[in-house]
């Protein structure tokens, strides 16, 4: 429309009134410019779109490009230039004719529900007293277009009462919203190699599911789709492979089909490797050390190996600024490319000063913990800077961390400059949580990430504004958790880095009861745990532990095991660990596994049981795909066994119990497994009392549903709890469920599942509902 302004304009410039005589006046002095035709438009707007100016000679040019600008402020309809000379002296007066864009009275939308009137407007952007400029207009209409689309309107009209606007200056929005359009389903055409199913997974548009999924339509998205379908090809060798989409609505424009139309083309091949720039590494060495192989598929996503494994393998010696590129030649007449891998090597650096800055609280060596491949004296780690990086930007002690290499590429020693924004880390929190198998327990929580045993505050002032016991990277925290059924009340501190070595160390005092179904628990006493970190990824840690048990308030038709231990109990443990731990994040992990066996021995030091238990755990997560917003849909499995040895002194109390929303879902808090003989008439009864074999596994997949609030979850949980080693009693339950993050819990989600068993046994209890909002129990 605004080109359409232009030509107009250009028109008048050349055909209108004296202009067609204004050749003849060039050169000649400008006496006076003026603008004639303004009312709304200030004049001062006007001159300052110009260049003439008086003085200057006239230049029909000159002129010709103000009119361009005037006509770019877009609050004229017309724009035009007249001269006329002075026939005292034969200077000229320049005056610009202007005919004034109408102002808009109102600016309204009409038939609009789904979508609110101030949205619209804040999509469209025009107001009352904006020029009617109807480049400005249209833009507005395509806006709400584009508004109902991603609602998944798809069939949304929307036009212009024109006659109100040109007699009254009103600009009304007349929208016709029509029904929301669901995708009931994809299909592909041209797709010759690959199945339907294949190509499915490279596509993040859903179809309509009730309850779970809406499956709007939307453009935008399917054109994130067509380009992910082609990059799926070309990875596969076909680098012609062009992806385009047909979208068919149903008659009541309700439902739409969306086919990918794919032109596969042909499959290339990696004819031969060819390498410039190689001299630190022989070239056979490189070539078996990348993806990238002769005579196999070409793929970008080998290339991308590859490219990434020739840096590493560089920075491994020092090479930080190794540059790898790689391009492809066609073989003419075939179907075979070859690639030339072309590398600049740089120079090796050496590790100089480390220097930390924004630490205003933490101490320099709570930061350097996290350094890897960052030895001063050494040469850089390429791996260990991208894990240096990683760890700060994964910490809870600061917001943001970043590592600069300072120098050049041609320096041999460089300099170290680590930057942080410190975090939060010191918090009171108070709140509640309520779940199927505890009842409602209250939560204040005070805690330290960051806490410094040593720091002690040298005025009440500095214990009010959280500047004492800070900058240490330890942890501290007093957890006060009093329930209806549950209570649990702890204070733990830990040193994480002990003298600044891999050793760690940890403590904690405890009292925690519970209501059980035929007597009362309750528990009090500590534990202290030091351990190493074997670099990353693997730990090994001894725990000391030592409490009370009290068993009281036993009913007359409890099992005979509670009669067995009615009153005072002393446990005391050793307990030796080890684990690996390779999770990318550790609260919402989308890849790696974290696996923990440990041996606890009661009784060495005299307590009033002896028995040994074998416990080994573990978890794996796979991202199977990422969404247009990069939310991650995960699967995880998981596999728990336990056993007790020396059965026969093993308490109910210590033994393995499974059911609830944490263990087995599908069953009751302890509904599964072997069921105890009653005192009052030496029968077996309802009640649990443990097994000393445990195994079970559990499959999940677990995907987003609404930004980053809700997901949802089906699953598999599976599974024995039996008196000795065996997988008799085999009991299997499926279902789904929600994962919502309340704001007020932080990490924590509220849980929601439903079950369903399908195999259990005669005295397990069922639960067919459970609710978790991650409070711990025990």
């Amino acid at each position: 429309m605004r080109l359409l302004w232009l030509v107009l304009a250009c028109g008048v410039l050349l055909t209108g009134g004296a202009w067609g005589q204004s050749a003849e006046f060039a050169g000649r002095p400008i006496a006076e410019v003026r603008f004639e035709g303004l009312v709304l438009v200030p004049e001062a707007l006007t001159r300052n779109a110009v260049r003439v100016q008086a003085g200057d000679p006239y230049d029909p040019e000159t002129v010709s490009r103000d009119i361009v600008r005037l006509t770019h402020l877009g609050r004229f309809n017309e724009v035009r230039a007249e001269v006329a000379a002075i026939e005292t002296d034969g200077s000229v007066v320049l005056t610009y004719v202007l005919a004034e864009q109408p102002l808009l009275a109102d600016v309204q939308t009409v038939g609009n529900k789904a979508i609110t009137d101030q949205e619209l407007l804040a999509a469209v952007q025009l107001r009352s007293a904006d020029p009617a400029d109807p480049f400005l207009i249209e833009r507005g209409q395509q806006q709400i277009v584009d508004a109902y689309e991603d609602k998944g309107y798809f069939v949304a009209e929307v036009t212009i009462d024109r006659e109100l606007l040109f007699e009254e200056g009103i600009l009304i929005y007349r929208i016709r919203e029509g029904p929301r359009v669901r995708v009931r389903d994809f299909r592909f055409e041209g797709n010759d190699n690959y199945p339907a199913k294949e190509l499915r997974p490279n596509i993040d548009s859903q179809t309509w599911f009730p309850l779970i999924r809406g499956g709007e339509l939307n453009r935008q998205r399917l054109e994130l789709d067509a380009g992910e379908l082609r990059n799926f090809y070309r990875d596969e060798g076909y680098l012609d492979a062009q992806v385009g989409r047909r979208i068919d609505i149903s008659p009541n424009e309700k439902n739409a089909v969306v086919t990918f139309v794919i032109s596969e083309g042909q499959r290339y091949t990696v004819r031969d490797l060819r390498f410039e720039g190689l001299v630190v590494f022989p070239e056979d060495q490189v070539r078996e050390s990348i993806a990238l192989k002769r005579r196999a598929i070409f793929s970008q996503a080998k290339v991308d190996k590859s490219v990434e494994t020739i840096r590493n393998l560089y920075g491994k010696l020092g090479y930080i600024d190794t540059r790898v590129g790689v391009e492809r030649l066609f073989i003419e007449g075939t179907t075979e490319v070859d690639l030339l891998i072309q590398i600049d090597e740089g120079s090796p650096a050496i590790v100089g000063k480390v220097s930390v800055r924004g630490n205003d609280v933490s101490k320099s060596k709570v930061i350097l913990r996290r350094v890897r491949g960052i030895d001063p004296g050494q040469p850089f780690d390429r791996e260990g800077l991208e894990r240096t990086r990683a760890g700060l930007r994964n910490t809870s002690l600061f917001r943001d961390g970043t590592v600069t290499i300072l120098g050049g590429p041609d320096d041999e020693v460089r300099d170290v400059l680590i930057e942080v924004q410190e975090a939060q880390t010191g918090s009171i929190t108070f709140g509640a949580g309520v779940s199927s198998d505890s009842g409602l327990v209250g939560a204040i929580d005070i805690s330290q990430r960051n806490f410094d045993i040593a720091d002690f505050p040298e005025s009440a002032g500095e214990i009010v504004s959280g500047q004492a016991f800070r900058g240490a990277g330890q942890s501290f925290s007093i957890n006060l958790q009093p329930g209806l059924e549950t209570s649990r009340y702890s204070i733990s501190f830990a040193e994480p880095a002990f003298l600044e070595s891999d050793f760690f160390f940890s403590t904690t005092g405890f009292f925690w009861e519970r209501e059980r179904e035929d007597f009362d628990e309750s528990r009090y006493g500590g534990s202290f745990g030091f351990g190493q970190r074997f670099g990353d990824i693997y730990t090994a840690s001894v725990r000391f532990e030592a409490e009370n048990v009290t068993i009281d308030s036993v009913d007359s038709g409890a099992p005979v095991d509670v009669f067995e231990v009615e009153g005072d109990n002393f446990l005391e443990s050793v307990g030796f660990t080890i684990s690996r731990n390779t999770l990318d994040n550790p609260v919402e992990p989308g890849k790696g596994s974290v696996a923990s066996v440990s041996f606890d021995s009661f009784g060495l030091m005299g307590g009033d049981f002896e028995f040994q238990r074998l416990e080994g755990k573990f978890q794996t997560f796979f991202t199977v795909d990422r969404d247009f917003l990069n939310r991650k849909s995960v699967l995880s499995w998981r596999l728990e066994v336990g056993y007790i040895f020396n059965q026969d002194d093993a308490p109910l109390f210590e033994r393995f119990y499974a059911g609830g929303s944490r263990t087995f879902r599908g069953f009751e808090f302890r509904g599964v497994g072997p069921r105890g003989i009653r005192n009052d008439n030496g029968r077996v009864g309802n009640d649990p009392v443990g097994g000393n074999f445990l195994l079970l596994t559990g499959l999940q997949y677990e995907f987003p549903l609404f930004e980053n609030f809700l997901r949802g979850v089906v699953f598999t949980d599976q599974g024995t709890l039996l008196e000795d080693a065996g997988f008799e009693d085999w009991r299997v339950s499926i279902g789904t469920g929600l994962r919502i993050k309340v704001p007020f819990l932080g990490q924590a989600p509220f849980a929601v599942d439903v079950a369903l068993p399908l195999l259990s046994e005669d005295r397990d209890e069922e639960q067919f509902f459970s609710f978790d909002l991650a409070v711990p129990l025990q």
